[in-house]
C-alpha cells in the first residue's frame, strides 16, 4: 500500500510540472520565477532583460535559457546585484542555467556577490558571469556562494572587487564559497582585485572558505589580486581558508599576486588541514612586489605537519619561483608543458599521436583520484587533454581536461581572449614572433626593473641571448606617432 502511494505522488509531481515562457506568457524573468512551482521550468527566449531577480522562497525551480547564455542576457545595468537566490538553503533541485549575468554593481558593505548571490546547493550550469563589480570592500565579485554549490560549465571574468577607498578585505573577485561546493569545467578569467592601497586580498578567481569542497577540470587564467602598493594578497588564481579542499588536474596560467607582500600566484593554502593539490599544471603565474614568495604555490608554513599534499604538479616558468611554505612531493615536475591549440582552446598538451612532434611531460604523469563521493577520475577519463578529443586512458594526464565537443549555448569560454585587466604572461620559446600585418609596429621589451632589454623589429626577433624569466612588452604604431599600448607580461623560457 505504501509503495503505491509513492507512485502515485511522484505520478502527481510529474503531472503537475509546468513550462513558464519568457516573455511569451509573463513579461519578465521575475514575473516568470513569482509565476512558478517547485518542479517547473522558466523558460526564457533569447533577448537582453534588464532586471535584478530575487528568487523566490521556493526549492526545486529551474530557470532555463532556450538560446544559451551567449543569447540570453540579465543585466543589472550597474543599479544592484544581477541575481539573488539567498531566501533558503536551495538544493541541486533549483537550476540556473544557460544566462550571461552582467553588470551587477554592489556599493554597500558588505558587498556580496554582484553577480549572484546563491544559498544551499543549487545547480549554477553553463553560465556567463562577466563584468560585475563590488565598490565596497566585500566577498565573491561575480559570485557569492553561501553554501556547496554545483557550479559547472561557466565562464566568470572580469568581475572586480575595487574598494578604492583602501584598506579592508577583497575575498574572491570571481567567487566566493564558504562550504563544500563543487567546481568543475569553469573558466575563471581576468577577475580582479583593483582599488585603493592596503588590506587584505585573497583569491582572484576563486576562494574556498569552509568544508570540502572539490575542485577540478577548471581554468584559471590571468586572475589578479592586488596592486603595486600596500597591502598583502594571498592566492591569484585560488586562495584555500581552512578547508579540506581537494584540488586537482587545474591548469593555472598568468595569474598574479601584486602587493607589498605577497604569496602564491596561482595558489595559497590558509591552513594546511588535509587539503589535496595534485594533478595540477602552474605555467607562467608571477607573485610580484617587496615581499614575494612563490609564483605558483604558497601555503601557511608547516603549521599542521604534513597534512597538506602536494604532488604530482607540473610547475614551470613561475615567478620569482615555485613553491613556498610547501614540502613538494617526489612526483613534481618542473618542465614545459607543451601547450597547444586545439577546436577548443590552448590548453591541451603536445601528443605525437595527435600529430604534435613531441609529447608534453604531463601526459601520463598523474596520480589516481577520488572515486567518492565524487567520481572525479570517471569524469577526466570521458574528457581529453588532446587536440585529436581521445579520452585520457591509462595513468591520468596532468592539468584541465576538455570536452570532446563544446557544449550548446555557451560558445568560447575556454577560448575567451584576454580583454582588461591583465594580458599575459605569453610563453615565449627562444623566439618572439611578430605578424606581417604588424609591420609599422615596433615592439620594446623590458624586464621587471623597468629597464629596456630589447627592441624588437617585425618578423622574427631572436630574443636568445636573454636569460628565461618575466618581460613587459609594449607596441607603439611609428615613432613620429609614439602610440603605446599597456604593457603585456611575457615567459621567456628555453
Amino acid at each position: 500500500m505504501l509503495k503505491t502511494l509513492l507512485v502515485l505522488c511522484l505520478t502527481v509531481v510529474a503531472a503537475t510540472a509546468a513550462t513558464v515562457r519568457v516573455p511569451s506568457e509573463q513579461p519578465t524573468i521575475q514575473a516568470g520565477l513569482y509565476a512558478a512551482l517547485a518542479g517547473d521550468t522558466v523558460l526564457v527566449a533569447p533577448g537582453t532583460y534588464l532586471e535584478r531577480v530575487v528568487w523566490p522562497a521556493v526549492d526545486g525551480i529551474t530557470l532555463l535559457s532556450e538560446g544559451g547564455a551567449d543569447s540570453t542576457v540579465i543585466s543589472a545595468a550597474d543599479s544592484g546585484r544581477v541575481v539573488t537566490m539567498n531566501a533558503i538553503d536551495y538544493t541541486t533541485a533549483t537550476r540556473l542555467s544557460g544566462f550571461t549575468l552582467t553588470r551587477g554593481s554592489v556599493a554597500t558593505y558588505p558587498g556580496n556577490g554582484a553577480g549572484l548571490w546563491c544559498r544551499g546547493a543549487p545547480e549554477i550550469a553553463r553560465n556567463r558571469i562577466v563584468d560585475n563589480q563590488l565598490t565596497t570592500m566585500g566577498f565573491g565579485g561575480g559570485v557569492y556562494a553561501q553554501g556547496a554549490p554545483l557550479f559547472h560549465d561557466n565562464l566568470a571574468a572580469w568581475d572586480t572587487i575595487a574598494n578604492e577607498g583602501g584598506g579592508g578585505w577583497r575575498y574572491g573577485a570571481g567567487v566566493y564559497c564558504t562550504g563544500s561546493g563543487v567546481f568543475y569545467q569553469n573558466a575563471f578569467v581576468e577577475n580582479a582585485g583593483l582599488g585603493g592601497a592596503g588590506g587584505f586580498w585573497r583569491g582572484g578567481g576563486l576562494y574556498l572558505g569552509g568544508g570540502t569542497p572539490v575542485v577540478f577540470a577548471n581554468l584559471f587564467l590571468g586572475n589578479r589580486m592586488g596592486t603595486t602598493t600596500g597591502g598583502i594578497a594571498y592566492g591569484g588564481g585560488l586562495y584555500v581558508d581552512s578547508a579540506d579542499a581537494y584540488v586537482v588536474n587545474n591548469t593555472f596560467s598568468a595569474n598574479v599576486c601584486s602587493t607589498a607582500i605577497s604569496y602564491g600566484g596561482g595558489i595559497y593554502v590558509q591552513r594546511n588541514w588535509s587539503a589535496v593539490v595534485k594533478n595540477n599544471i602552474l605555467a607562467g603565474n608571477v607573485c610580484d612586489g617587496l615581499g614575494k614568495n612563490a609564483g605558483a604555490i604558497a601555503a601557511q608554513p608547516d603549521t599542521l605537519g604534513d597534512t597538506l599534499t602536494v604532488d604530482y604538479n607540473d610547475a614551470w616558468a613561475n615567478s620569482p619561483n615555485d613553491y613556498y611554505g610547501v614540502r613538494v612531493g617526489p612526483h613534481s615536475l618542473g618542465l614545459d608543458p607543451l601547450f597547444v591549440t586545439g577546436s577548443l582552446g590552448e590548453y591541451y598538451l603536445s601528443y605525437v599521436g595527435a600529430g604534435q612532434p613531441e609529447t608534453s611531460p604531463c601526459v601520463d604523469a598523474g596520480d589516481t583520484v577520488m572515486t567518492s563521493p565524487v567520481n572525479v577520475d570517471s569524469m577526466l577519463r570521458a574528457w581529453t587533454t588532446r587536440t585529436d578529443s581521445v579520452p585520457d586512458a591509462g595513468a591520468l594526464d596532468l592539468g584541465y581536461h576538455y570536452r570532446a565537443t563544446e557544449l550548446t549555448g555557451i560558445s568560447g569560454p575556454k577560448r575567451v581572449a584576454s580583454r582588461r585587466h591583465y594580458s599575459g604572461p605569453s610563453i615565449v620559446r627562444g623566439t618572439l614572433l611578430l605578424p606581417s600585418s604588424l609591420l609599422t609596429i615596433h615592439h620594446s621589451l623590458f624586464d621587471l626593473d623597468g629597464r629596456r632589454v630589447a627592441e624588437l623589429q617585425p618578423g622574427a626577433n631572436d630574443v636568445s641571448r636573454l636569460s628565461p624569466g618575466v618581460y613587459f612588452v609594449t607596441s607603439g604604431r611609428s615613432a613620429v606617432i609614439g602610440e603605446r599600448s599597456a604593457p603585456d607580461k611575457v615567459i621567456l623560457t628555453r
